[in-house]
């Protein structure tokens, strides 16, 4: 049964670690309808709100949790100012929305005081405990252990209360999984000790036996092991994760990091200037747009080519960039047919390259690769992007496009910048 606890409140100190707020700053952005599509130690490096699928209203839940963090503010005083906020975006009360996974049309909850309380505490407690596991690596010589403390909750879990009071070396692989936040409202921490003061508490001892259960995730049909005593998805050190080289699990091809993820990229090269022959007349058929494209790189329809980019990789390159899963032309799309040459010469000259490990739709890991550019034609500012994605079947291209503006390109710059274009 849970224990009762004697405190009825809780808030946070005024003054937050800045190990903390800039783990919190560094996060990229990642949309997600479910709770169970940012997953694991994917919030480590993205910050998300289910169901946030528009990026002001992420932005706005953002900022006031960025503001509560670095200033210590309540949670009433984050509720009073978000909640208009929401509102006048209209991500509040329950209404219908289409789950792009399975294209069900349902009633969901968007903004409510509840989930507000959930994502305040979610937030600030995950970046509280990776802030706090950055300085415990730095103390070992003199700190070396952890003690794991119970929060000040009305009730706990019964496997929480087990582990109170229990005294690990910092570094113990126990801590990989078991660091505190262990679930949904858990306001269990750790606190750093000395040899001598680890001694005095009857400590250290061996790590508890991690035992699991089976747990299917029903987002990806997937059947997940978790440990006894955590929530599905909480069997992570965000502090762990954070200084993780930028890689999935079970992927033994991990990209160089040449840009710390999710933190706020550098200005992007100044867009290059290009002859407006560079421009493919209006009105042609969707096939010699797409002909267009594949000519640059000695392709062509029916016949495929090999590129490889400045960072060695081979991308390939067919018809089926601008073809759907049916077998219709997509060339034309957004009105990107007149400007192929310009999206090849995206892939072959690009801006930047970055890499972003993302779920597809059956929850299989990818890494998407985003060449970007930006090109002037006389006058007009034409930003341009291709999209192509590596699985366990190799390379294959998914699209190249023209964004609508330059806004769009930028949120696309996230993950790992792999190259950059000198200037």
């Amino acid at each position: 049964m849970p224990r009762k606890s004697p405190i009825s409140g809780y808030r946070f100190d005024p003054a937050p670690p800045k190990e903390a707020l800039e783990y919190f700053r560094a996060k990229g952005w990642k949309v997600g309808f479910d709770h169970r599509d940012v997953w694991r130690q994917e919030h480590a490096y993205a910050f998300t709100v289910a169901k946030a699928m528009e990026l002001d209203v992420l932005q706005a839940i953002r900022g006031e949790v960025d503001k509560a963090l670095a200033e210590g503010r309540t949670f009433r005083q984050f509720q009073g100012d978000l909640e208009p906020m929401l509102q006048r975006h209209g991500w509040w009360g329950v209404k219908e929305m289409r789950d792009p996974v399975t294209g069900e049309l349902r009633p969901v909850q968007l903004g409510s005081p509840r989930r507000l309380r959930t994502i305040y505490r979610a937030n600030l407690r995950t970046a509280r405990a990776a802030g706090q596991w950055e300085r415990a690596q730095r103390s070992l010589r003199t700190h070396p252990y952890l003690v794991y403390r119970l929060g000040p909750s009305r009730e706990h879990r019964e496997q929480h209360v087990g582990w109170d009071g229990l005294v690990l070396p910092a570094d113990d692989p126990w801590w990989n999984t078991h660091m505190p936040p262990n679930g949904w409202g858990c306001k269990c921490r750790v606190r750093q000790v000395s040899r001598r003061e680890a001694e005095r508490l009857g400590g250290p001892v061996e790590a508890p036996k991690v035992t699991t259960r089976h747990w299917r995730n029903r987002r990806t049909g997937r059947m997940e092991r978790v440990p006894v005593g955590i929530d599905p998805g909480w069997d992570t050190n965000p502090g762990v994760a954070r200084l993780r080289p930028f890689t999935p699990p079970e992927q033994d091809m991990p990209p160089p990091v040449s840009f710390p993820p999710g933190t706020v990229p550098p200005a992007m090269p100044a867009p290059r200037q290009v002859s407006q022959d560079q421009v493919l007349p209006e009105g042609l058929p969707p096939q010699e747009y797409a002909a267009a494209f594949l000519k640059e790189f000695g392709a062509d329809l029916g016949k495929e080519a090999v590129h490889v980019d400045q960072v060695g990789q081979a991308v390939a390159i067919s018809e089926a960039l601008f073809k759907t899963s049916g077998g219709r032309w997509k060339s034309t799309k957004r009105g990107r047919g007149p400007l192929m040459r310009l999206l090849a010469r995206t892939v072959q000259e690009p801006d930047e390259i970055w890499w972003n490990w993302e779920l597809d739709q059956q929850g299989n890991r990818q890494l998407y690769r985003y060449y970007i550019a930006r090109w002037n034609v006389g006058d007009e500012q034409r930003p341009a992007m291709a999209l192509f994605r590596w699985g366990n079947e190799g390379w294959s291209g998914i699209t190249a496009f023209n964004p609508d503006d330059v806004r769009y390109l930028e949120r696309q710059r996230g993950g790992v910048l792999a190259w950059r274009r000198e200037e």
